[in-house]
């Protein structure tokens, strides 16, 4: 019986969904984006096509145009999403919209509450993991759309796509510059029926992160900066067109790792870490949970070397990973604030301390 009813629901999911398409909508209103470069929307009252630019650029025999990364088309409001990432679904109850989370992957990972209690309760299914998701769980939710969060060559969504459920593929991480990865509220917003709530959190965020930037241009010192730390014996480091490159950059910083090519993260070992890094003013880590110098020096006695001023982020007690991918503003304002105390700039927000 639980698998008819499974493939029940597979049918019934067939006959009312659309996946990828490559034909555009005839008529509708294109929307503007200013600094988002990887989205594409047409509105047609209440029909949207939204276009995802392929940030890879890899091939595929299904689909040719390897400029695209998915192409959808979508009724909205949306109304039952199954949310891949906490980034997003946190984006979602921001814009009021917690109701339209039908689903939501990584439980493990979740801080909030109003998100958690549907999960418990029942009327938010757990998908399972973000990187394998539950397809049973996922046809027995029967979402408008999956909030997908892709990665270079990934083969489930492949998967997922036979099924006829429209995917999103929320690849707003790969923008180069930190507006236009908050830009993608708008998509939300449109998404959500939201567009004019939307509309307004991001222009507050541009103009605050605007005025940010041109403070720290006018500080009269610029400190050398560290950022992350080895994992198994390999340093991930942002490249110099990662929008985290480019948020140092906005704070004033001099990035040691800034002549790196690329977008995304670069690993290297830690002795080419080290060349560089002994003479740095401050080392920022990101860490799930409390961590301390004598930790690290512990941890990797190579890094003791290392003097700069440790700023920790403990993203277990904090929300910076589901508040600085839409409102780079409040991280730009934490670091220019530490980095330039002599500005007199108070930040609303701290993600990073200093610990000695």
């Amino acid at each position: 019986m639980k698998n008819l009813l499974s493939f029940l629901l597979f049918l019934v999911l067939l006959g009312s969904c659309s996946g990828r398409t490559e034909r555009g909508l005839t008529t509708g209103d294109t929307i503007h984006f200013r600094y988002a470069r990887l989205l594409t929307v047409v509105q047609n009252g209440n029909e949207v096509e939204i276009t995802v630019k392929n940030p890879w650029q890899r091939s595929s025999a299904n689909f040719p145009d390897t400029s695209i990364l998915r192409r959808i088309r979508l009724q909205i409001p949306v109304r039952n999403a199954g949310v891949y990432s906490i980034v997003h679904a946190a984006l979602m109850r921001e814009l009021n919209s917690v109701d339209a989370v039908g689903g939501i992957c990584d439980v493990q990972y979740l801080t909030d509450s109003l998100i958690l209690a549907g999960v418990h309760n029942g009327s938010i299914v757990d998908m399972g993991s973000s990187m394998q998701p539950s397809i049973e769980h996922i046809i027995k939710l029967g979402p408008d759309v999956l909030l997908s969060s892709p990665y270079e060559g990934q083969q489930m969504n492949d998967k997922l796509e036979k099924l006829g459920i429209p995917i999103l593929e929320c690849a707003d991480y790969m923008e180069v510059f930190p507006l236009a990865r908050a830009e993608w509220i708008r998509l939300f917003g449109i998404l959500l029926g939201k567009q004019e709530m939307a509309d307004s959190i991001f222009a507050s965020v541009e103009s605050r992160y605007n005025s940010l930037r041109q403070k720290a241009a006018e500080a009269k010192t610029h400190p050398t900066l560290l950022a992350e730390r080895p994992y198994q014996g390999i340093w991930n480091v942002p490249c110099s067109g990662s929008t985290t490159a480019r948020l140092y950059a906005d704070a004033g910083a001099r990035y040691l790792f800034a002549d790196l090519e690329g977008t995304g993260v670069k690993p290297l070992s830690i002795e080419q870490i080290l060349d560089r890094a002994i003479g740095a003013d401050f080392w920022l880590i990101k860490s799930f949970g409390p961590l301390t110098r004598q930790q690290i020096d512990a941890d990797f006695p190579a890094l003791k070397p290392i003097r700069a001023s440790l700023l920790v982020c403990n993203s277990s007690s904090s929300e910076y990973f589901q508040e600085i991918p839409f409102h780079p503003d409040l991280l730009l304002e934490n670091l220019v604030a530490i980095l330039h105390p002599e500005l007199g700039i108070k930040a609303q927000k701290s993600y990073f301390a200093i610990n000695p």
